[in-house]
């Protein structure tokens, strides 16, 4: 016996192009209202990276902001970091550039299988009522995530099975493309949230790390990129066994 492995092509390039198209129609005012949501929940997921990760290092993940434009901030405040107070920072600005595509490559690969896209559509709605019980503190952030959460919540429960799968691998694949929604921010040093000046997310890795903006949004932009092919040829690749 042996081990084919079939790759459906249809349906890899068909969600390659899906995101394209959804690039290019963020660029508009029509697209940019009709994919609004996402765009929200690509923030959600960023700051979340940041708020985890802040947690993780050892501090406390205070609140979380999300205002109309997109943009977000996440608030924390540390003590005494568990590592060094360079690779924490870095890691913790690291986490937010790296929180939607981990995450989206993560729903598509869930979205395989009807059990796996149930699974997550009940955690990820969870996680998101909770955050909002807990963090979001800004009325866009509050609206948004709590209308997507029930939302998905309401698909868990009630939705059919080819629904379900194609629900988390399209919230999959908007959040892994978010990045390139504004893909000049990986490469900013410096940015203004909501009047306040400071270092970006690649500014303050290169501050702590050492490297260049450039080189560090470079990495995000093509880790980013693997990370959603991979993850949509292991969702459309089978493997049948063979006399």
């Amino acid at each position: 016996m042996k081990k084919q492995i079939h790759i459906d092509w249809y349906s890899f390039f068909g969600f390659i192009l899906f995101g394209f198209f959804s690039l290019f129609l963020w660029r508009f005012e029509t697209g940019y209202y009709i994919l609004y949501p996402f765009t929200i929940l690509g923030t959600w997921f960023h700051e979340m990276g940041h708020g985890v990760m802040a947690m993780c290092m050892g501090g406390t993940f205070e609140l979380l902001e999300i205002f109309p434009n997109g943009s977000g901030l996440a608030h924390s405040s540390v003590r005494e970091y568990f590592i060094h107070e360079q690779y924490a920072k870095a890691l913790i600005s690291g986490a937010g550039l790296m929180g939607p595509p981990i995450m989206g490559s993560i729903l598509i690969l869930m979205s395989k299988s009807v059990k796996k896209s149930t699974f997550i559509l009940y955690a990820l709605s969870i996680a998101m009522i909770i955050s909002v019980i807990i963090w979001v503190r800004t009325p866009v952030g509050i609206s948004i995530v709590s209308i997507m959460g029930v939302l998905l919540l309401i698909i868990a429960i009630k939705g059919g099975d080819f629904f379900k799968q194609l629900t988390v691998q399209i919230v999959g694949l908007q959040a892994c493309v978010s990045t390139y929604r504004q893909l000049d921010y990986l490469f900013m040093t410096e940015v203004t949230v909501d009047g306040q000046p400071g270092l970006s997310d690649s500014g303050n890795i290169a501050a702590n790390l050492g490297m260049s903006v450039p080189f560090w949004g470079t990495c995000i932009a093509v880790i980013s990129f693997l990370l959603l092919i991979s993850s949509l040829y292991i969702r459309n690749r089978t493997k049948t066994i063979v006399d």
